[in-house]
């Protein structure tokens, strides 16, 4: 049976990433894109709402792409997050009603990386960023930990949210959707946050 994913992307850096991965999915992969392009910005929140809801009510995996333009939600005057992505993802992780939540990978491209992670001598560090994909990382509760060491984490395993690169994701695209597929399934040994 075919997956169906969703990707949550940042229009003016990452159309080109987005594109590319809609083609592998059509062309590749027993994946369905649910994912759209349509100019929202003559439409009433209610009306996006509604609309993404239906979307990701058909999709059981979001994918979140990770240009620089992507790493923070946006915020508005008064410090609230006034940005679709940060709605699509938070829409990805609830459990709604006629819906389960996603499973969520993070896909950073490779203009995004010095952004997001920071190599030290005892291997890589993940940056702190404002992004709800952020804070479903590391968050497996103790009792289901893969890596046994203390303050180390499994990427694939220990966060609900794996962040993998652009190139490695389409390397092996159909371990990585069966690997968040599974991770759905046992949402429950995970802390998921659906709000910032």
């Amino acid at each position: 049976m075919a997956s169906n994913v969703f990707i949550s992307f940042r229009y003016n850096d990452g159309y080109k990433y987005k594109d590319d991965l809609s083609r592998r999915f059509d062309l590749n992969y027993d994946t369905v894109d649910y994912s759209e392009d349509e100019d929202r910005s003559f439409m009433s929140e209610g009306t996006i709402q509604n609309y993404l809801y239906k979307k990701l009510r058909s999709s059981s995996v979001t994918i979140v792409l990770l240009t620089p333009n992507a790493i923070n939600h946006k915020k508005d005057y008064y410090g609230r997050y006034s940005d679709w992505m940060y709605d699509e993802i938070r829409y990805s992780l609830e459990n709604r009603e006629g819906n389960r939540s996603n499973g969520l990978i993070a896909v950073y491209t490779k203009e995004a990386k010095g952004l997001l992670i920071e190599k030290t001598s005892e291997g890589s560090l993940i940056k702190s960023v404002d992004n709800l994909f952020r804070a479903n990382m590391m968050n497996v509760k103790p009792e289901y930990k893969h890596n046994s060491k203390d303050g180390w984490f499994d990427n694939d395993f220990d966060s609900y949210c794996s962040l993998i690169s652009y190139e490695e994701f389409v390397a092996n695209i159909p371990w990585y959707i069966d690997n968040a597929l599974k991770k759905r399934e046992e949402r429950y040994k995970y802390d998921i946050k659906c709000r910032l």
